[in-house]
């Protein structure tokens, strides 16, 4: 997303003319479900992706088609031989709306305002709406813009359609955090990949010269003292918590902090035999199973990772799993 916002933001500047496509709603097997982005541009190329193949192909060439400014909305058939189809055999259907955008200020300015949206930690949803006339609109909302007949903003992107209008709501920025407790090998190899998949980070370290680390460009920094967090934090119930500490002794001063509170996710790193330790340390001091149920440990989904930089797919995949509603087990 912020690929597509970034390079749309320069080429509007620029005076070209820029088609986002995206997936407003999809049935059965398909690559990339609703929500899903790709910007194209003048010169044939494009960021962000609709699921790629022949669709993403077809796509492309039917938004470099349109020259009127008007909105369309177009359904691939991902069945061979089926209406629209597009040979692809993954067995669904996408509908994607084709959204034209000029140089003009409003664009730019909305562009603008998502960008910092996606830099921030407040709640953020994308509402689109596309009219039967091919008019169209897109515009940032926050929990102050819910309106009575909605109640509450979705946490996935949802479509609805009304008199022939279809208004989608898609969820840009969830108010929560991943505190990463250490700065060390992993950690510096985990933020940018935690980063490139959209979650907010914030490095906790005592150590100045490991926070000054280029990898944890982009990311929050806080110099503290392990032994005393919430003196700087405050774990939400959204929050992640990943400890890797630079030895057991600290991780655990974390854990014992971080089991306190309300925190969504919270993961360790370290081996199976250094778990078996930890999670000892902790009934010892009397935590109950359940709460040691909470820690993800080791951390990670396991893939047979060695190197710091598998280790930390590892995690993002696990972490990625949480934040859909899935599990590990």
């Amino acid at each position: 997303m912020r690929e597509i916002v970034e390079q749309s933001l320069r080429r509007l500047g620029a005076g070209e003319r820029v088609v986002w496509c995206v997936i407003l709603s999809a049935s059965g097997s398909t690559p990339r479900g609703p929500g899903a982005k790709m910007a194209v541009f003048a010169d044939g190329t494009a960021a962000g992706t609709v699921g790629g193949g022949a669709v993403e192909l077809q796509a492309q060439a039917y938004a470099r088609s349109l020259s009127d400014g008007l909105a369309r909305v177009r359904d691939y058939d991902l069945i061979s031989g089926g209406s629209e189809a597009t040979g692809m055999i993954c067995g669904g259907t996408v509908r994607i709306g084709f959204l034209p955008l000029t140089g003009d200020a409003p664009w730019a300015q909305l562009l603008s305002a998502l960008g910092e949206a996606l830099d921030g930690t407040e709640d953020r949803w994308l509402e689109t709406v596309i009219r039967p006339d091919g008019s169209f609109s897109l515009r940032l909302l926050a929990d102050i813009d819910l309106h009575s007949d909605a109640p509450r903003l979705p946490r996935d992107p949802t479509l609805q359609e009304a008199d022939g209008v279809l208004r989608m709501l898609e969820p840009i920025c969830r108010s929560y955090m991943v505190y990463l407790f250490g700065s060390g090998h992993v950690g510096r190899a985990l933020v940018p990949i935690l980063r490139g998949t959209g979650f907010p980070v914030t490095v906790y370290d005592p150590r100045p010269a490991l926070l000054e680390d280029e990898a944890f460009r982009g990311a929050k920094v806080i110099l503290g003292d392990f032994a005393h967090i919430s003196d700087q934090v405050s774990l939400t119930g959204r929050d992640y918590a990943v400890i890797m500490t630079p030895a057991h002794t600290m991780d655990l001063t974390v854990l014992r902090q971080v089991l306190h509170t309300d925190a969504s996710y919270i993961g360790c790193i370290g081996s199976k035999r250094k778990t078996v330790y930890v999670n000892q340390a902790l009934r010892d001091e009397g935590f109950s199973d359940a709460d040691i149920g909470r820690i993800h440990a080791p951390i990670g989904l396991p893939i047979r990772a060695r190197t710091p930089e598998e280790i930390a797919i590892s995690i993002t995949a696990e972490m990625i799993l949480h934040r859909a509603g899935g599990s590990s087990c």
